[in-house]
């Protein structure tokens, strides 16, 4: 048990012990990088001795039950007593080595070359992996009574890994790569067990930071896109408007909105109709669904802000007596 104990902790602990001599030069020859990676291979370590010990548990467990069913006198075991301890002592130790790393991802990040939901793609991926390589996961070993109730079970499962690392990296989403990695980290937990409804919440609660992510960056090509086609001068010149306004000021007579600048930013966009510079966002999105839900909402926000435009050149502050250079109303805009 002494032994076991001692395993443990080590794997537990956040750093190695060095000799005083050989302090300056592991100092040296270890980077951040090598820390992080080392911080995920002993929290794999230390799920792998729990598989271990609880396959133990359960072998022992089951000899006991044969032993008693040959009517065996078997008062206690203290080889169980003691798995079972250490047990739990490694389950104690992985729950706050998972939340550690997870608390840590920002600092993985920074001296790493992976993003935080990366960090906690790996970390997922390794140990559902390790669990089902691991007989003390086997459908054998989670047989016996009340095996999945108790409170090792709860810690060592597949639930706690996703909610715990998930949870942590949510807040570091910056990028479609980033939801897209979480994605796949609790893909890859499904497929090694994790419960379909447990898995349902997460990917909605993804799937919904991916559309934020969508929208802002839609908003940000958007924006782009209206300066390069002529709306955007428009737009920004109606707004100035909007700020001084007094009664009888007519959008003719303000500047930047003059009727011949008016025209040339209209036949600019007329003329990108035909080939409109909607992004492709190949390089931002890659999911082939998700890219065309962008470009069809990026020209969604062009056309709405076109039949914003055009209810306002139209309008009795427009002041412009000849509207010729309107060549398509809203409708068309959208059919084009």
């Amino acid at each position: 048990k002494t032994r076991l104990s001692q395993v443990i902790m080590s794997l537990a602990s956040q750093g190695g012990s060095m000799t005083e001599s050989g302090a300056a030069a592991g100092a040296m020859q270890s980077s951040d990088e090598e820390d992080s990676s080392s911080s995920l291979s002993r929290l794999v370590a230390i799920y792998s001795v729990s598989g271990l010990l609880r396959f133990y548990c359960s072998a022992i467990e089951k000899a006991l039950e044969k032993a008693q069913g040959e009517n065996e006198v078997i008062t206690e075991s203290p080889l169980l007593t003691t798995c079972d301890e250490c047990l739990s002592e490694a389950a104690d130790c992985y729950v706050a080595s998972l939340r550690a790393y997870g608390a840590m991802l920002g600092s993985h990040s920074l001296s790493s070359s992976q993003a935080e939901a990366q960090l906690a793609q790996r970390a997922i991926t390794l140990i559902a992996d390790e669990r089902v390589a691991s007989p003390g996961f086997a459908d054998d070993a989670l047989s016996i009574e009340g095996a999945e109730d108790d409170l090792v079970s709860k810690q060592l499962s597949l639930s706690f890994l996703v909610s715990t690392m998930v949870d942590a990296a949510m807040t570091h989403l910056k990028t479609l790569d980033d939801t897209n990695a979480l994605k796949l980290a609790v893909k890859a937990a499904s497929k090694c067990g994790l419960d379909s409804e447990e898995s349902n919440k997460w990917m909605t609660l993804i799937d919904e930071k991916e559309q934020n992510l969508v929208e802002v960056l839609v908003g940000s090509e958007a924006e782009i896109l209206l300066e390069e086609c002529g709306l955007g001068a428009i737009r920004s010149g109606i707004k100035d408007m909007e700020r001084v306004y007094i009664d009888g000021m007519t959008m003719s007579s303000h500047p930047g909105l003059s009727r011949n600048e008016v025209e040339a930013a209209m036949r600019k966009f007329y003329s990108s109709l035909f080939s409109p510079p909607i992004p492709t966002f190949e390089d931002a999105i890659k999911d082939v669904q998700l890219r065309k839900i962008a470009r069809s909402r990026t020209a969604q926000v062009v056309i709405d802000v076109y039949q914003e435009v055009f209810g306002a050149l139209t309008s009795e502050r427009g002041g412009y007596t000849d509207l010729s250079f309107l060549e398509h109303d809203p409708n068309q805009v959208k059919a084009l």
